[in-house]
């Protein structure tokens, strides 16, 4: 008897170990260009640009090369303009943020809209004391500017939207902005027309097990066969529910209301996060440029680029959710 549930044990080990899709720890790189991803966050990373607090001046340069490389890329002006201005209130006082917005508008014409969404800000800082935000949001922005590259040379049969957020980490305020105006009816695109919004925040390091975690997947029906795209051609191992830490510590992290996805989540819009578990240089001026991982961000960037090409979106219906 003891050797019958030895076997019967073993088999269920193999054949469950045989059922979990492969997943290399470093996937193959197909299109993105990986010295274009490291000039881009060694850029945003730079004393120059300090940090990139929102209001400083470091932020307003950041702008500029953002509106350099929508306009190399062909990225469209959104309504006229790359730059979004909104006011929101924080500490008693009034204060400006500014997103960055480029449109690809869809082959043939189409009401339906896709949004890929990073946010650019980051802590700031003084001379040579300064945050770098390297993975925290340079590497979401560098993947952000992957995806517009390949969808411009490829064509899309959807509208796509690009949005570098500003006002992230004082409370999600260019976000909620953004929302705000795909609110107004005269706006195009409307809420309404949104199938998917993608929020890509720090994507540079890798967990140990050489995941990338995503975050919303409960919104669709069938996330199973989504992934099988998400992985498609470089393997990247997916999971979705996010450790605490790298190294166990204990960090509370709601992932759900973290990121510039939830002002979405709350209107309705169904939405998926990339991201990796919080490490010791989150928020520190440690998070530099030499720790990051430019393939991961190459395979990430591939990897969230087929969701851009699915020609249809499953949803669950609202009573599956609960």
């Amino acid at each position: 008897m003891r050797l019958l549930t030895c076997l019967i044990v073993s088999l269920v080990l193999l054949t469950s170990c045989a059922s979990r899709p492969h997943c290399d720890k470093q996937p193959r790189i197909s299109w993105a260009d990986i010295s274009t991803i490291s000039a881009d966050l060694h850029t945003l990373s730079s004393v120059s640009l300090s940090g990139r607090k929102t209001g400083t001046e470091g932020a307003a340069l950041t702008r500029k090369y953002l509106s350099q490389r929508f306009e190399q890329i062909g990225l469209l002006p959104w309504q006229g303009q790359y730059q979004h201005p909104f006011s929101y209130r924080r500490s008693f006082s009034d204060r400006v943020g500014v997103n960055m917005i480029g449109i690809i508008p869809a082959e043939q014409e189409t009401n339906k809209w896709r949004i890929v969404m990073a946010h650019y800000d980051h802590l700031g800082g003084n001379g040579n004391r300064f945050y770098p935000g390297a993975d925290d949001n340079a590497s979401g922005i560098a993947g952000l500017l992957q995806l517009a590259q390949q969808a411009k040379s490829q064509g899309n049969k959807i509208n796509l939207l690009f949005v570098a957020t500003d006002a992230e980490e004082p409370g999600l305020y260019g976000s909620y902005a953004l929302v705000d105006k795909l609110k107004l009816a005269s706006t195009n695109p409307n809420l309404a027309q949104i199938e998917l919004a993608i929020n890509l925040d720090m994507i540079g390091r890798p967990s140990r097990n050489g995941a990338i975690y995503i975050e919303g997947t409960r919104r669709f029906d069938s996330f199973s066969e989504m992934s099988k795209s998400l992985r498609k051609g470089n393997k990247i191992c997916i999971r979705t529910q996010q450790p605490k830490t790298f190294d166990g510590s204990v960090i509370s992290i709601d992932f759900l209301r973290a990121s510039d996805h939830y002002p979405f989540h709350q209107a309705g819009i169904p939405w998926l996060y990339f991201g990796v578990p919080i490490h010791s240089d989150y928020h520190q001026q440690t998070d530099t440029p030499d720790k990051i991982d430019m393939y991961f961000i190459a395979a990430v960037s591939e990897s969230a680029y087929q969701l851009l090409k699915i020609d249809s979106l499953v949803l669950n219906s609202p009573h599956k959710m609960h």
